[in-house]
């Protein structure tokens, strides 16, 4: 088959849009323990759902990992979102999909063209503005044998997931997983994913492919990766 880029293929497509869901937000629970009545005694006895207070005493405010906020009080997208997030901009531009947005997790164009929404995904700040962001792939089937592979970060616009930039894997690449550092620069998420060397068949893979990648919009930028041996 042709090494024509996954953009080059389905530019020109006609315009299609599903539906987009937002995501709801749940109800506010309090975390003050219930009151208890004073005992009738002349100094009241402290008990375990009413605790003496220190006056001055500061509260340690939840953590953002625990809440699922960020610092600057945006919260942070979710994987699940992705099934039904726009594809519009964002270095999709090429593909010629201006408009259109997943529907749980499938988007359908003119020509046959199909794109599908990957299991792998990946939830930090990889644009740098302290929102929890989102990464994911894309699959992209345009009627023949050419299967190509795309990484997306979506942007955390006040918990709404906006494409921002992206990255052609190839044909026939799939991805593997999606993950942020545990520790050390929170702005780059790895990829891993099968692949092939220059000189093997195109209807093959015989690597694996570890890829560490930033976001410079509208693309994202691999820094470097390294490859092992991969037999099917």
């Amino acid at each position: 088959m042709s090494q024509l880029t996954a953009a080059g293929l389905v530019a020109g497509l006609v315009v299609a849009c599903g539906p987009k869901d937002s995501a709801a937000g749940g109800p506010a629970v309090s975390g003050k323990p219930d009151k208890t009545s004073k005992p009738a005694t002349a100094t009241p006895t402290k008990t375990p759902d009413s605790p003496a207070k220190t006056p001055g005493t500061p509260t340690t405010p939840p953590s953002p990992k625990a809440s699922g906020t960020a610092a600057g009080g945006t919260k942070a997208l979710t994987c699940e979102q992705l099934r039904n997030a726009s594809l519009d901009g964002g270095g999709l531009e090429g593909y010629g999909i201006s408009g259109a947005a997943l529907s749980a997790g499938r988007w359908e164009g003119a020509d046959g063209v199909v794109i599908e929404l990957q299991p792998q995904c990946a939830i930090g700040d990889i644009t740098g503005d302290s929102a929890p962001d989102a990464v994911g792939a894309l699959k992209i089937s345009t009627g023949g044998t050419g299967k190509f592979y795309t990484l997306v970060t979506w942007r955390n616009d006040g918990g709404t997931p906006v494409p921002a930039a992206a990255a052609e894997l190839g044909d026939r690449t799939p991805v593997v997983s999606i993950d942020f550092p545990s520790s050390g620069a929170p702005r780059q998420a790895t990829v891993v994913y099968r692949t092939r060397g220059d000189d093997d068949p195109a209807a093959v893979v015989t690597l694996t492919r570890t890829a560490v990648y930033e976001v410079s919009e509208p693309t994202m930028v691999e820094l470097h990766h390294s490859d092992a041996p991969y037999t099917p």
